[in-house]
């Protein structure tokens, strides 16, 4: 962590030291810190990262007042805060908590759902029952799967 974050993060803990603990979660202040300092540790070497700076300096100029106040302030803020997330999960790999468990099951509950209305569709009988287990083929592996990429990745220390 160079001086540039470290500056940036003396000011924005100066700006909020009455800010509620609700609203520093809320705006996601320990996130943006945390990109500030990915941004001067990757600005060396990527464009866009050496772009955001300019940005983020703004932004934290005026962070007092997107947080406490409503207005373009936060709307640039909350902007920011989303782009900056978008390129360190598109260009540096870092990812939220329980990224790929959840984006992998997802598709796992649509393949094992279609699988399971196929299986239903076989037979009147036990037409629940199959569905269910059609259902369950598809989740259990692809759940299993997007943990394991978790898991790499907070081995790896690369969580948002």
């Amino acid at each position: 962590m160079g001086n540039w974050s470290e500056e940036l993060h003396r000011k924005i803990d100066e700006q909020l030291r009455d800010a509620r603990e609700k609203d520093l979660r809320f705006f996601r202040i320990d996130e943006f810190k945390r990109n500030i300092a990915r941004i001067d540790d990757f600005s060396k070497s990527c464009p866009a990262c050496k772009k955001a700076q300019i940005d983020v300096t703004e932004a934290v100029n005026t962070i007092d007042q997107a947080v406490n106040h409503v207005g373009k302030q936060r709307r640039d803020y909350d902007r920011l805060i989303t782009r900056l997330s978008k390129h360190m999960q598109k260009e540096h790999g870092f990812y939220a908590p329980y990224y790929f468990t959840y984006l992998i099951s997802f598709f796992g509950i649509i393949g094992g759902s279609i699988l399971g209305y196929l299986l239903m569709q076989l037979n009147a009988d036990i037409k629940l029952e199959l569905f269910l287990i059609g259902f369950a083929i598809g989740l259990l592996p692809t759940y299993i799967y997007g943990y394991l990429k978790d898991k790499k990745i907070r081995k790896e220390k690369r969580l948002m």
